[in-house]
């Protein structure tokens, strides 16, 4: 139970990240004038950043099987990404290839963050 209120205090910590870094996205994109690769770019990097802090913070604090943990932490936070996008509406068998790939950064930069923590 201790472990599940870990990872839900870790996964609120991320995505406060996100928002922030997803805030400073949408500022950039204002007053620069970034082009949608530009921005494309920027949230699937806040998706990579966000993971491995929350798979660093996870390798840390459980010391064991440090990659499995941040991997599933990737996953989950993957999961709740994907949840979250299909509430508001999202198409997800238009963009199947861009939600495999983002499935795949989220789980690697969690286990990369897991195993480095």
């Amino acid at each position: 139970m201790r472990n599940l209120s870990f990872f839900v205090r870790i996964s609120m910590i991320t995505i406060a990240l996100s928002i922030i870094l997803l805030l400073v996205l949408a500022g950039l994109m204002y007053s620069v004038h970034l082009s949608q690769n530009q921005i494309s770019f920027g949230v699937f990097f806040i998706y990579i950043i966000s993971c491995f802090i929350g798979g660093f913070l996870t390798g840390k604090k459980l010391k064991v099987r440090r990659f499995l943990w941040g991997l599933c932490f990737g996953i989950g936070y993957f999961l709740i990404l994907f949840i979250f996008s299909i509430m508001l509406g999202s198409n997800i068998t238009e963009n199947l290839s861009h939600i495999l790939s983002v499935l795949l950064a989220c789980a690697v930069s969690g286990m990369v963050g897991g195993i480095i923590g």
